[in-house]
């Protein structure tokens, strides 16, 4: 059983606790979805494929493999890797032969026009990144997820949460090598957390942190060990920005600007501001966007650091008088008083 625990709406505040992502703008990377089945013997040749990805590129690719299609019904002994969730993904994306596969949710191909498709992804920027935590209690899988936006996308964006299992040995047919018994199956995918739509996110503009917390029991006969959880990010349609993996139990991504924020605002002056008010950072500071907040938490000005800056001057003349707050995501604000 799945559920949404949280949602988390989804305003920039400097004062989220923040640590699973980062702020800066950062490399897409790359979700490799399969479409594969136990009893497909040209399957194996196109997984020996994905593996020589997978050693290319580490972390920067992600793979889930969905068994799906008449190929995947099981014979006596067979494991059975057939999901809801994936028969639905076969019908989203069309898929009625296999091998075959999707990079970052664009056009069916083959396994000899995977690579290609990698290397581009990973060559543009992402306009949102995204980060994990997973732990699993009593049975139970709890996965935090957050979402910051470096930039403001076209479209619509969907959160996406599967779970996948490593190294289930069973029999694959494999027209290469002869149908083995004892094949290492990975990547397998035991499960859309999130609905296989995806969980919609409300905003999506520059400087906007998402946090979900999502649940799921697991099956009792599924090795904990192997279990890992794939979060990604994309637009309703189109080319997903970014994904990560961590393991399902004690996985966890970590932003690498996480512990520098607190000590990039010095002083503040002048004190109170009536023109502009001039605003020390440190050196840390560099490409992050500095936010200004009235009473209410509403962003009133915003401004990212330039490289070498070593300070930010914002024009506060057309500010109602009053108490006001500078900061960063995940740093402590500084008060500014305007006249």
């Amino acid at each position: 059983m799945k559920h949404l625990l949280t949602l988390l709406l989804v305003l920039p505040l400097f004062g989220n606790s923040q640590t699973l992502v980062s702020i800066m703008p950062q490399q897409r990377t790359a979700l490799l979805e399969e479409f594969t089945a136990i009893n497909c013997g040209n399957c194996p040749a196109a997984h020996a494929v994905a593996t020589n990805l997978f050693t290319q590129y580490n972390d920067q690719l992600v793979g889930v493999e969905v068994h799906g299609g008449s190929l995947a019904n099981p014979s006596s002994g067979q494991p059975d890797f057939r999901t809801t969730d994936g028969t639905a993904l076969w019908s989203v994306f069309g898929v009625n032969f296999q091998p075959q596969g999707t990079v970052n949710r664009e056009a069916l191909s083959g396994a000899s026009s995977w690579s290609n498709a990698v290397s581009n992804i990973l060559s543009q920027t992402s306009p949102a990144n995204i980060g994990i935590a997973a732990t699993v209690e009593n049975g139970m899988l709890t996965v935090d997820v957050e979402v910051y936006y470096t930039s403001t996308p076209a479209n619509n964006d969907e959160i996406h949460v599967a779970l996948t299992q490593d190294h289930i040995i069973g029999y694959q047919q494999d027209y290469g090598n002869g149908a083995q018994q004892n094949y290492d199956h990975r990547h397998v995918l035991r499960d859309m957390i999130t609905d296989v739509a995806g969980d919609p996110v409300a905003v999506n503009t520059l400087g906007t942190l998402v946090e979900r917390t999502y649940t799921l029991t697991l099956d009792l006969d599924w090795t904990i060990a192997d279990l890992r959880v794939v979060a990604f990010i994309g637009p309703t349609t189109g080319a997903v920005y970014q994904v990560k993996q961590v393991n399902a139990d004690g996985g966890i991504t970590m932003a690498v600007d996480g512990q520098e924020r607190h000590s990039m605002i010095g002083a503040i002056y002048p004190v109170p501001a009536t023109d502009a008010v001039v605003i020390n950072v440190g050196p840390t500071a560099a490409g992050h966007i500095m936010f200004l907040r009235d009473a209410t938490g509403r962003v009133v000005l915003q401004e990212r650091v330039g490289i070498g800056a070593t300070n930010v001057i914002m024009n506060v003349s057309g500010l109602a008088a009053g108490l006001y707050t500078a900061g960063f995501i995940g740093s402590k604000a500084r008060m500014i008083i305007v006249e």
